[in-house]
């Protein structure tokens, strides 16, 4: 079944066209990536697609099945929204109903009308099998690492935004997801865990991303923009590179074919030829047709360089380095001495303490305890995942400037500061252009220029592959693997990582930092082999045999899930009550309907505490 249909559709965002007359299909238990370079329009097609934008021109045709769910690169929220708030805010049927639930269950009335309402809306929501979905959105957050729903948006950081976004939707009720860089700011073991639902899915899938990994084991449909235009190859990102070759090998030997052609064609004309018959008039035409195709543009590649400071003998020293916020201990005592081109990659869960750890090192704020001691000759430079240092208003020549009007090559050769933006693909119709208008990879790509202009001999890279398209991020890869100097790495891109380090810090999230001497995969595989050994020992202790429970039913599950916040909440409308009466006053009847509730809550409390401790019993 089709889900969505776009016929000749077209985009320009200022002066700069995207996309011309671009028509595509998206059908059901399909699982499509759209790849292509930064600024090409990829994010704008999603946002065309999902709805929350307009094309120019042409049309969208939505399937009246078709639901999407739709996660933004920089997803909107309220800040005074709750997690769970944010979360339940969605339109589908199901959403709706469990919000109509829970306003019935905090507005009770007498009336005939309510209790119907209540009964018919308590069989719907069996019947779509509601119950479950709480337990389904604690799963995902569980997963995404969240665990406190009562957190307010406003609270979280942009990572965290991202996963509570990320999880609405994937939880909510569609059958096509819209996901625009759904890794960024994730930990490496949240993705792996992301890529395995997302390939169990069966909802179709739309998404932009820059992991490899990603769209080698999801995605089925490969949707290339290349100059305004789509290129669809049915398969999986190997699939794409082997037919993407075969396709610019042919058309180059197309190209050369047309150019020998034209060779020998020319040579006819120089002779003299008349166009008096009609075939020598054709033949002239069809030289003037073939001097006037398009030619083969050949792709154009960033032009990664660095002349390269010499590292002295000490590069950086770190003598029991430790951080705490408030009560909580992020990096316990750590020391480690940095080797000359040591290539080290940083791994561990969000909120692990890794960017701390670069804040530390690089002296962006203070330890608590010990030393950092920088050698003479190290020169830092600090690759944030936020590209802090982009001024927003400052046109992308002035940011340049700022920085050094004249930068000097390797090969001692001086450039401009346009020039220098050209060699990262900035063409001089954009030097002149706000940064706030640049997309989320053409802003990655300008912090990168200015980041090679100051000549650093210690690379720091916080997430560095967040919103790079792919073919930037292998030119990245190629120059950082001849990077004469020390790299410090934070990435969730595995092969980036593979490529990149030859060894590991694996950061615990209780505050341990330990020396991995390996790439990632080789992590990877020592840990599954822990893990293996580990579950080998419990299978191995000798079974205590303990007394048959009886199984639950469903409902039962459900109850003795939802029996003690229900506790709770009569213990604290209980209070109320009681400070009525703690008050005193002169209004009587008023005194004794609050102890009337308090009679009949007690009561209540004891009833649902027997239930409670029956079902824990049952449960065993």
């Amino acid at each position: 079944m089709n889900l969505i249909s776009i016929d000749k559709i077209s985009k320009t965002m200022g002066d700069k066209t995207l996309f011309t007359d671009i028509s595509l299909g998206l059908d059901e238990g399909q699982k499509t990536a759209l790849i292509g370079v930064n600024g090409c329009g990829k994010s704008t097609l999603l946002k065309i697609i999902a709805g929350t934008q307009s094309a120019d021109s042409g049309t969208v045709s939505r399937n009246k099945e078709c639901r999407i769910n739709y996660l933004s690169q920089l997803p909107e929220h309220n800040p005074e929204n709750t997690i769970l708030d944010h979360i339940m805010s969605g339109e589908s049927p199901l959403v709706k109903l469990i919000r109509h639930y829970e306003h019935l269950c905090s507005n009770p009335s007498d009336s005939e009308s309510y209790r119907k309402d209540l009964d018919s809306t308590t069989e719907d929501m069996t019947k779509l099998d509601a119950w479950q979905y709480e337990h389904e959105v604690k799963s995902v957050l569980s997963e995404l690492g969240i665990s406190d729903v009562s957190l307010k948006l406003g609270e979280l950081s942009g990572g965290m935004l991202k996963k509570v976004s990320l999880a609405q939707a994937l939880i909510d009720e569609g059958n096509l997801l819209i996901l625009d860089e759904p890794t960024n700011h994730l930990d490496i073991d949240t993705v792996d865990w992301l890529q395995a639902h997302l390939a169990k899915t069966s909802k179709s899938i739309l998404m932009v991303t820059h992991d490899r990994y990603f769209l080698d084991s999801i995605c089925n449909n490969i949707i290339e923009i290349d100059r305004g235009q789509l290129f669809t190859f049915a398969g999986n990102y190997s699939y794409y590179l082997e037919k993407k070759t075969e396709m610019e090998n042919s058309l180059l030997r197309e190209e050369d074919r047309i150019r020998n052609i034209l060779r020998n064609e020319l040579k006819w004309l120089k002779r003299g030829a008349k166009a008096r018959s009609t075939k020598q008039k054709a033949r002239k035409d069809r030289i003037t047709d073939m001097q006037n195709r398009p030619k083969l543009q050949k792709e154009k590649n960033i032009e990664m360089e660095i002349s390269g400071k010499r590292l002295g003998k000490q590069i950086l020293e770190v003598e029991n380095i430790s951080k705490s916020y408030g009560e909580k201990q992020v990096i316990k005592p750590f020391s480690y001495t940095f080797g000359n081109k040591e290539r080290l990659g940083i791994v561990g869960a969000n909120g692990a303490g890794k960017s701390t750890f670069i804040r530390l090192i690089s002296s962006e704020e203070p330890s608590d305890t010990g030393e950092v001691r920088t050698g003479v000759n190290t020169s830092f430079s600090v690759f944030d995942q936020h590209s802090k240092a982009l001024n927003p208003d400052k046109r992308l020549i002035d940011v340049v400037k700022d920085e050094r009007e004249h930068i000097i090559l390797p090969n001692c050769k001086s450039i401009s500061a346009g020039q220098m933006l050209e060699k990262f693909l900035f063409p001089s119709i954009m030097h002149h252009t706000p940064v706030h208008k640049l997309s989320g990879g053409e802003k990655r790509r300008l912090h990168l220029v200015l980041i090679l202009m100051q000549n650093p001999n210690f690379l720091i890279l916080d997430e560095p592959t967040n919103d790079l398209d792919i073919k930037t991020l292998s030119v990245l890869e190629d120059f950082l693997v001849d990077f004469p100097g020390c790299l410090l790495v934070v990435s969730h891109d595995r092969i980036f990582m593979n490529r990149v380090t030859d060894s590991l810090l694996v950061f615990d999230g209780n505050g341990n930092i330990d020396k991995f001497p390996g790439d990632y995969d080789d992590y990877v595989e020592e840990r599954k082999e822990r893990e293996a050994s580990a579950k080998k020992e419990i299978k191995e202790k000798p079974e205590v045999k303990s007394k048959p429970s009886t199984k639950l039913t469903y409902k039962e599950k459900m109850e003795l899930e939802t029996i003690e916040p229900d506790i709770e909440k009569m213990e604290a409308e209980k209070a109320e009550y009681e400070a009525v009466l703690a008050d005193g006053g002169t209004n009587y009847t008023q005194l004794a309907d609050a102890q009337q509730k308090i009679d009949e809550l007690e009561e209540s409390i004891l009833e649902k505490m027997e239930r409670y401790e029956y079902l824990l019993e049952k449960h065993g």
